[in-house]
């Protein structure tokens, strides 16, 4: 594979992952309005380059695979690496 289109994939799935959890940190509390809104305006744009990529009706099942095998080992990273500090917690 080219270097330009290892690149781009890597944009592909950093970029679906952060909209992902985007969305699961947006119910929360402690999601801020200023970052929401550039979440938001990122995600629109994520969703209108993947539409575009996407149109034809087929979703190549292997960067499917992709995305969530990252995302499962981004959970596992941080579930196995980072040590909670302080003991107060903020309420939802």
């Amino acid at each position: 594979m080219e270097e330009s289109h290892i690149k781009a994939l890597k944009c592909m799935v950093f970029a679906q992952s952060f909209v992902e959890a985007l969305d699961d940190f947006g119910g929360t509390s402690a999601f801020k309005h200023q970052l929401k809104n550039k979440g938001n305006s990122f995600a629109k744009e994520v969703d209108k380059f993947l539409n575009d990529t996407y149109s034809n009706g087929s979703t190549d099942s292997s960067l499917v695979n992709l995305i969530e095998g990252c995302q499962d080992v981004i959970d596992k990273l941080i579930e196995e690496s980072v040590t909670v500090t302080n003991d107060s917690q903020t309420s939802s």
